[in-house]
């Protein structure tokens, strides 16, 4: 049986609505290291209803089947957004960042705010039969079920540096003393433009990117709840005034934090 993954989903704008059921499951240990969970989206909403989903992407490639269709998408540098109507479901899988190099094969900047059909991945037989096997899944256990297998069987090993890279990237998400890239070039041991070219090459973006998104996705997080004030949000996210703060949230999220604040509410 597929084990739900009990942390709430990071970068998600404005939070869940009534109709429309988000899933995460934790892969298991075999598939530990490379991929981060596996997630399902189901919809059903009244007719006429329509329902706006917004978040702030992770610097991770997905993959994605919908309606017989396996697509990968990479890393989305601005904010996302789709309107679900009537009913319908994904489901979906997160590598986590810099592992789905291994498997593509090429940089992976090349996927950057890009999608392409996961054929070009794994070959058109496999990605068809795939996808055919999850969307005939009748419960999102059957569908992990099947995706477990699938990867079991089709997943390469490992690059020999994913496990400073995932330390690296942990460390960005999780450590809010990390606003620059130094630090990062500090803990990994390499001089700033290897550290940047690395990036680029396994996870699509670049390490500074990377950190200032996990910094905004901790401002969603504290203006959803209400966690201090904003003059607070923007000492302890290590700007250097609000102003810039201000231009970093409304260039991506799309309104100012302050109206976001009040939407919230």
């Amino acid at each position: 049986m597929a084990i739900p993954k009990r942390t709430a989903p990071r970068g998600v704008l404005h939070g869940p609505t009534v109709g429309v059921v988000h899933h995460q499951f934790i892969p298991d240990d075999a598939l530990a290291e490379t991929i981060e969970h596996w997630w399902s989206v189901r919809w059903q909403l009244p007719p006429g209803t329509r329902h706006e989903a917004r978040t702030l992407p992770h610097p991770s490639v997905h993959v994605v089947v919908e309606r017989g269709e396996a697509t990968i998408a990479g890393v989305h540098r601005g904010r996302f957004g789709r309107v679900l109507e009537g009913t319908g479901a994904v489901f979906g899988v997160k590598f986590r960042p810099g592992a789905f190099r291994p498997l593509w094969g090429r940089p992976v900047w090349t996927l950057t705010d890009r999608e392409v059909p996961f054929a070009e991945a794994v070959g058109t037989a496999a990605a068809a039969d795939w996808a055919g096997e999850v969307d005939r899944a009748p419960t999102p256990d059957a569908q992990v079920q099947a995706a477990t297998s699938f990867f079991r069987a089709h997943l390469p090993l490992p690059a020999p540096d994913a496990a400073l890279l995932r330390r690296l990237v942990e460390a960005a998400a999780t450590d809010r003393s990390i606003t620059a890239v130094e630090a990062l070039r500090d803990r990994s041991g390499m001089h700033l433009r290897e550290l940047q070219r690395w990036f680029r090459d396994a996870v699509g973006i670049s390490p500074k990117w990377m950190i200032r998104r996990y910094r905004l996705h901790e401002a969603v997080e504290a203006l959803d709840h209400g966690k201090g004030s904003l003059a607070d949000l923007v000492v302890r996210l290590g700007y250097a005034d609000q102003a810039h703060f201000t231009r970093d949230f409304t260039a991506v999220v799309g309104v100012s934090p302050s109206r976001y604040a009040a939407q919230r509410r």
